[in-house]
């Protein structure tokens, strides 16, 4: 009869110690070995910012466990920047990972599709750069979702503090913008901007629409000749605007071109001419040329372990995984509402933080201080 009781006594504590998808706490109450889940692009257009923020991950992580003894695993899945691919990939990550936390997706498309698929499940879901405004709102109440963050601001916030700098610092007062309408990025960019224009006596002389497989933009180039634009609104991603920068520049339009953080990454591009960029700009929420702090200390790691320097998107899912553990830390467990409870009361400082400190408001949209970026001799330069 001991020898029995032994045998399950034994046999319990294995239990034990297997549960919780091998997430222990500490002595200090720390978690010890969560899972965190990866969803992006890692072949295809977007490929460039999936890349990247998987980079970023796997250093962070393996940053975090040197520092702090922990034992946190990645699984990843490459959607292609596709919506389904995205929801499989979720499916996956949930069912049979059995993943803590999901630290995407990369697009907004992406990310969309699966707040809506981890709705039911209440999975922590804290995207580096899904900024469309309705990732984190449910798609039927347009209520704010529980368990889903973002470390990017949102389109609305950048759209309205584009339409801002072209009143207050760059003057601009007509605007030409050309958008994707079957991109929600796109969309949310240029509806913001639209509303905020109106506000900053900014006058919109032309706003047209392509759509995702367009590749010829006479016609568009033509009409924004005509409209007597001082400056011309591209928010999209970095493929389509060096496409769409390109006949701009040799058609003879050397107009003013300005957009969002979707632009990140237009030097990467192959085959680029950066000479097309001069006396552009876009908004960034990280400031890559930081001369010290946490920004330059991941620009000089990301350096040294991948030979680049990291875009934006790469930089905020560093911090993503500084939120989360703290927000586990905090919340001392690994049970999805308790980290989404305690996400919603956290406070990052600027000095754990490579993208800058913030507190989350009502929607979990991250209230922080945005850059502005350019491009001179072939380089980003930070001039704000």
């Amino acid at each position: 009869m001991k020898f029995k009781k032994m045998v399950v006594a034994v046999m319990s504590a294995a239990m034990l110690a297997g549960c919780g998808n091998a997430s222990t706490n500490s002595g200090t109450g720390d978690i010890k070995a969560p899972k965190f889940g990866f969803i992006g692009p890692l072949t295809g257009d977007a490929s460039q910012y999936g890349t990247a923020v998987k980079n970023a991950l796997e250093l962070a992580v393996k940053k975090y466990n040197k520092e702090n003894g922990t034992k946190i695993t990645i699984k990843a899945y490459d959607d292609k920047a596709d919506a389904t691919e995205a929801v499989n990939a979720y499916n996956k990550l949930v069912d049979d990972d059995k993943v803590t936390a999901v630290l995407s997706p990369v697009t907004t498309a992406s990310g969309i599709a699966v707040a809506n698929a981890a709705k039911s499940k209440g999975t922590p879901i804290l995207s580096p750069s899904c900024s469309g405004d309705s990732v984190t709102l449910d798609a039927n109440t347009k209520k704010v979702l529980s368990n889903v963050f973002r470390i990017c601001t949102n389109d609305s916030y950048a759209g309205t503090y584009l339409a801002q700098l072209c009143a207050s610092k760059f003057k601009y007062s007509k605007v030409a913008i050309l958008y994707n309408k079957e991109l929600d990025y796109s969309v949310g960019l240029q509806s913001a901007f639209v509303k905020e224009a109106k506000k900053q006596n900014v006058n919109v002389v032309y706003n047209e629409a392509y759509t995702a497989n367009t590749k010829d933009f006479s016609t568009y180039i033509s009409k924004i000749k005509q409209s007597g634009a001082d400056s011309v609104y591209l928010p999209d991603y970095y493929e389509s605007v060096v496409s769409i920068t390109k006949q701009l520049r040799d058609s003879g339009v050397n107009l003013p071109l300005f957009g969002g953080d979707g632009w990140d990454g237009i030097l990467g591009v192959k085959n680029v001419n950066a000479k097309n960029f001069e006396n552009t700009y876009y908004v960034s929420g990280f400031n890559k040329d930081a001369a010290s702090g946490p920004a330059k200390t991941f620009v000089d790691e990301y350096k040294k372990e991948y030979g680049s320097v990291p875009n934006m998107f790469a930089a905020m899912e560093y911090d993503a995984v500084t939120v989360m553990m703290k927000a586990i830390n905090n919340a001392k467990s690994t049970d999805a509402k308790k980290i989404c409870e305690a996400l919603e009361k956290i406070t990052i400082s600027d000095s754990e933080a490579a993208c800058g400190g913030f507190k989350y408001d009502a929607n979990h949209n991250p209230q922080k201080q945005m850059s502005i970026v350019t491009v001179k001799s072939g380089k980003y330069i930070t001039v704000q």
